[in-house]
């Protein structure tokens, strides 16, 4: 049986490299579910030398009477197959109505320390993933938290006794039960259920069956959302202080926070801010950005260290112009301008130092010749360049604003010819052989 090369690669990610090697023994619990029969698949496939390396840890606590032995039965089948070691615990809790689950987890690490000073290990792996993890986030926030209920299980923590320092790993953190579950099945990796978690007598249970299954009718990736929150508080905890600025000496966490509640008061509404708003705030704050375009037309920016909100003014959207000029004619445009246009026999030694007045070779005869509005995009053949310039670039360094905002574009099919009253094309100008040319004109209006 094969496995994924990518997912292996990852997983190498999640492991010390002495362990990958084989120069360090490990623990590993394996209950007979398909998460910790995954784990140890995957475990065997990439230590070096598992059958001297993998120690396994199986506790039976009873709850289940049969259904618990027929776990350890299947646990220890599938050692001998794979000619590891097994290290079996029987821990009687059938006859316990309360606090189970924090029992049972007490006597795993009773049992973890006990296996750790055998074997001269100090690593532990479990088989918790991202659904475990998910699960015990929700289970702090109902019970009630502080932000580091958010963090949720760890993929690597420690544990301590008297005399005994214990690294518990959980590579599988990132993998969705369904995933795991369905590639035990696919490759014929044996399992068994554990039917207690159908029931809802658990708080955990009823959050798994009925809470989560609601929540991704929502957002059927609510997995990976509340994950990446995870993440970020995780990576907060860890966060620079800023340095500048009217947040200097605060962290960025809460420097962002408090951005946050601004931009809130100043909408008078809660905004929904996603991931990558986030990052926009976060990258004026650390000043790797001077502003950032926010929801409802805010924008973020930062002025001689102050940070600043300002609503943006959503401008109109304008007609687009675009209708056939006719050589000659007179055409009224939306401006209040006048475009003349007529035909010039001989154009010999044409002067021209007007701005609102240009002269085209005689290349655009029996050319369809338009005036339109500027698309994005725009480009034209300037003077002393061999490559087209945008529109938007030339328009930046002009003055006057009014006209820019409402300039338009005298144009062929393929090119355009002149932005009325401000620059013409370089291919358009007259040649010195040319018998004709057109004239055209922009003209006040004089009513």
């Amino acid at each position: 049986m094969l496995i994924n090369a990518e997912l292996i690669k990852h997983l190498k990610t999640q492991i010390p490299r002495k362990i990958v090697n084989g120069e360090e023994k490990i623990i590993v619990s394996y209950s007979g579910g398909p998460d910790s029969r995954f784990l140890l698949e995957v475990l065997f496939r990439i230590i070096k030398n598992p059958e001297k390396n993998i120690i396994v840890c199986h506790l039976n606590y009873k709850i289940r009477n049969d259904e618990s032995d027929f776990d350890e039965q299947l646990v220890e089948k599938t050692c001998n197959d794979m000619n590891l070691v097994i290290e079996k615990f029987t821990c009687d809790l059938s006859k316990e109505k309360k606090g189970i689950q924090e029992k049972a987890r007490d006597l795993r690490f009773e049992v973890f320390f006990k296996l750790s000073k055998k074997y001269s290990t100090n690593y532990i792996f479990l088989g918790h993933n991202l659904d475990d993890h998910v699960e015990t986030i929700l289970l702090n926030i109902i019970r009630g938290t502080n932000i580091n209920g958010l963090y949720g299980i760890k993929n690597k923590s420690t544990i301590k006794s008297l005399d005994t320092k214990i690294h518990i790993i959980r590579p599988l953190l990132n993998l969705k039960k369904q995933d795991i579950s369905k590639y035990c099945d696919d490759n014929n990796l044996e399992f068994r259920i554990d039917l207690s978690n159908s029931s809802n007598n658990y708080s955990r249970n009823l959050i798994r069956n009925n809470i989560i299954p609601e929540f991704k009718k929502i957002n059927p990736k609510v997995l990976e959302s509340i994950d990446s929150l995870s993440k970020g508080i995780n990576n907060n905890s860890k966060e620079k202080i800023l340095e500048l600025g009217e947040f200097k000496g605060l962290s960025l966490y809460l420097a962002k926070n408090t951005i946050i509640e601004r931009i809130n008061s100043y909408s008078k509404n809660n905004i929904f801010l996603n991931k990558k708003h986030h990052l926009m705030i976060e990258n004026v704050l650390l000043q790797k950005s001077k502003s950032e375009n926010l929801p409802e037309n805010i924008i973020f920016f930062e002025n001689k260290g102050i940070f600043l909100l300002k609503k943006i003014q959503k401008k109109e959207k304008k007609e687009f112009i675009n209708f056939e000029v006719i050589i000659p004619s007179k055409i009224n445009l939306p401006t209040g301008e006048i475009l003349k246009t007529k035909i010039v026999n001989n154009p010999k030694n044409i002067i021209n130092d007007n701005n609102n007045k240009i002269y085209i070779n005689e290349k655009y005869f029996g050319q369809k010749l338009f005036i339109r509005s500027r698309k994005e995009g725009d480009k034209i053949f300037q003077i002393n360049t061999k490559t087209k310039t945008r529109v938007k670039k030339i328009l930046s360094n002009y003055k006057n604003t009014k006209e820019k905002e409402n300039v338009l574009i005298f144009s062929s099919e393929s090119e355009i010819i002149w932005i009325l009253g401000i620059r013409q094309s370089l291919d358009s100008y007259v040649k010195h052989d040319d018998k004709q040319a057109i004239e055209i004109s922009l003209l006040k209006n004089s009513i």
